[in-house]
């Protein structure tokens, strides 16, 4: 049993601490040294007789800095906590409590087990342990004697049986830089973007899809940071535990999850709960069955990834949105009535292993008051679904049966692609070509979507597209914050002011993801089209163009964008643009001398510009025509009734026929979201726009 004792600084005892060593205490129970020597200073000594309180009532604790006679470790079988005599110590007291806290580090090369004094803390780091012992106030004894009885029965949170020596209002805790393991169940929403292929020819009947949820996901979880464990004895013997964030700290969470609690690779199981969650009817299993190995590992590895990263976003945003104040996990503990599970339980989440605690929903003796997990279910996790080709093929079932898996981590989608007419994006090895063909295949998509739909051939009244534009940069600067930021303004996400003050939050993070995306439904895309039943003029899509385009420069930083903006918008200078169009004769109207160095880029980007709004204008244009002609034709009959009629038949073809036309003239630029944009203006600028912006632990969202 270790001597625990306390002098002034020329060792002098002081006699009203009185330590009685019959008490059960921490420091006993995993000394591994003979000796804790703790010196005050004169401060204490003053104040050593008085009756607590020891000063007015104030917000804080009155402290008294002390040091340590000599090194003092602190393990089970083993040392794993050293505290030295240049470690920091602090004596403090109020008018309840008497405390003590004091800084070690732990050892090299200790397990973890919770047999070991680690608490789930990184080997080597320093560890904060601090026990405050409570008085009631009718009987609160001198200082002296508080600290004595406080030493006496100091209690370090490492068991189930220390935890069993609080008192009421005792509080032990333990805090330092580590990681959380836990483990939860989830359910995640699965919403369907049904898009149409231009490649493929178009069908009618009603599309087989439908938003719904996959349930049964079970995710593996750390939490990583500066995290407090805390106990506190409670009324009627229970113990109050606690895992919070320090104050100030930024947690990072890592996870990774396992789909339908049954995922393996090589099978189609994740295919099959992601098919069984989204169709109206159950998936062909010849279909599946008919895939091959290979692309039942590419397509299971493919959605792991998007639903671990489904859950890292939801996770994110609950560790972003959690005070000081939230626990990340709390539960009542009464020690008499935990069982031999839930004993073990409670023991490994007191070194770090909550993982028996959030995978039980049911635990003898342990009542759970809040949880991270729980908020990230009350926020939901969605693992939105991009279906391209489905408009054609109305089955899931025939999709899958031709077809690539893509994961996109920044707009956090999955795309199910066709690839009977078309090429596979999944075989670009360049990722960013790789992203530019995606956000270029889903745009080309949505435009097509939205013509058959208000063509009439397609109907999804319970179902919206949706447009993405979504960007990872590695290399970001204020700069490039700036004009994501000027995304979400365009789409009347955020006011100028509000990119401002957003911008001055960025913490200059290199890697950076920007995601928008804007919905339509039937009412967007026939407003797209038509106004008052009539197609829309030409005027109408080259003027929202232009405007998108304008709205989408920075000629304020930018000497290009500069020149490119003065030709957009000047209406004398606009108007003799549109008249050249995107050739040689705009040289006239580039607002720099031909000897300027940046003559011949601006030159470039100005022909580009007018190539794209002439394509959207005559793309939208000729579509708008082509459905109305389609519409003319129907007069209200269901497609399905005519899928056998041949000029029926004729119109589909056209119609198809025009939108891969539209795809083969496109040179849009995807750097930037003006196809998006322009669309979204011209249906009208209908609700359901979102945007996120990330950048580290930094993150902007609006929508």
């Amino acid at each position: 049993m270790p001597d625990i004792s306390l002098t002034d600084n020329l060792n002098t005892p002081v006699e009203t601490v009185k330590i009685d060593p019959s008490q059960p205490s921490s420091l006993v129970s995993y000394a591994q040294t003979q000796l804790l020597h703790v010196l005050v200073a004169p401060d204490f000594l003053a104040l050593q007789d008085k009756a607590l309180p020891v000063a007015a009532p104030a917000p804080k604790p009155i402290q008294f800095q002390a040091t340590l006679g000599n090194g003092f470790q602190l393990g089970t079988t083993t040392p794993a906590i050293t505290v030295t005599p240049k470690a920091q110590a602090t004596l403090r007291a109020d008018a309840t409590h008497a405390g003590l806290e004091v800084t070690g580090t732990l050892g090299l090369g200790v397990s973890g087990s919770a047999g070991d004094l680690t608490f789930g803390l990184n080997a080597q780091s320093s560890v904060t342990l601090a026990f405050d012992k409570a008085f009631a106030p009718a009987a609160a004894p001198t200082l002296g004697a508080a600290v004595g009885q406080m030493l006496s029965g100091f209690v370090i949170p490492a068991s189930v049986a220390d935890l069993a020596l609080l008192h009421l209002d005792d509080v032990s805790t333990v805090s330092g830089q580590g990681s959380l393991k836990l483990t939860g169940g989830f359910s995640i929403a699965t919403p369907v973007n049904p898009l149409a292929s231009v490649n493929l020819p178009l069908n009618v009947g009603s599309i087989d899809v439908k938003d719904g949820v996959m349930a049964g996901v079970s995710a593996a979880i750390t939490i990583s940071g500066a995290y407090k464990i805390r106990a506190c004895g409670l009324a009627g013997g229970a113990i109050g535990l606690r895992f919070e964030k320090q104050k100030g700290a930024t947690l990072r969470g890592d996870i990774t999850a396992t789909a339908c609690a049954s995922v393996k690779l090589g099978t189609t199981d994740l295919l099959s709960g992601l098919l069984g969650a989204i169709g109206k009817s159950d998936p062909d299993p010849k279909v599946l069955a008919g895939l091959t190995e290979e692309e039942k590992k590419t397509f299971n590895a493919a959605l792991q990834d998007c639903v671990d990263h489904s859950l890292q976003a939801s996770l994110d945003l609950a560790l972003s949105t959690a005070t000081e104040d939230d626990a990340l996990f709390e539960y009542e503990i009464r020690s008499d009535a935990l069982d031999g599970a839930s004993t073990a339980a409670v023991n490994r989440a007191l070194h770090g292993d909550l993982g028996a605690l959030t995978e039980s929903a049911s635990l003898a003796g342990v009542t759970p008051r809040n949880s991270v997990l729980t908020r990230m279910r009350t926020q939901g996790v969605s693992l939105k679904v991009n279906l391209l080709g489905i408009v054609n093929l109305i089955s899931v079932s025939k999709l899958v049966g031709k077809c690539e898996i893509l994961n996109d981590l920044a707009s956090g989608t999955v795309t199910i692609k066709e690839t009977a007419q078309s090429d596979r994006i999944a075989a670009i090895s360049d990722p960013y070509r790789r992203q530019e063909a995606l956000r270029k295949a889903i745009f080309e998509s949505v435009l097509a979507t939205t013509t058959y739909r208000a063509s009439g051939v397609v109907a999804m009244p319970e179902l919206r597209c949706a447009n993405l534009h979504f960007v990872v940069n590695r290399n970001t600067a204020a700069a490039t914050v700036r004009g994501y930021l000027n995304w979400f303004a365009v789409l009347n996400l955020m006011s100028k002011d509000a990119v401002a003050a957003a911008l001055a939050g960025y913490t200059g993070d290199k890697t950076s993801t920007c995601l928008l995306r804007t919905e339509l439904d039937n009412k967007a895309c026939e407003a797209l089209f038509l106004a008052n039943g009539k197609p829309r003029e030409a005027a109408y899509y080259r003027e929202f163009a232009r405007y998108a385009l304008r709205a989408l420069l920075h000629p304020d930083v930018d000497d290009i964008d500069a020149a490119r903006y003065r030709v957009l918008d000047d209406p004398a200078t606009w108007a003799r643009a549109v008249q050249f169009g995107p050739t040689s004769e705009l040289r006239e109207l580039i607002p720099l001398n031909p000897s300027d160095s940046r003559f011949d880029q601006v030159l470039a980007d100005v022909r580009g510009d007018l190539y794209d709004i002439v394509w959207w204008t005559e793309s939208m244009t000729k579509a708008g025509a082509a459905l109305l002609e389609m519409r003319q034709f129907l007069n209200g009959r269901d497609p399905v009734g005519l899928k056998d009629d041949p000029e029926f038949q004729r119109n589909c073809q056209a119609l198809q026929q025009q939108m891969m036309s539209v795809a083969a003239k496109s040179h849009a630029r995807f750097g930037e979201p003006w196809g998006m944009v322009t669309l979204f203006w011209s249906a009208g600028s209908p609700a359901g726009a979102t945007g996120k912006l990330q950048a580290g632990n930094w993150t902007v969202q609006v929508g």
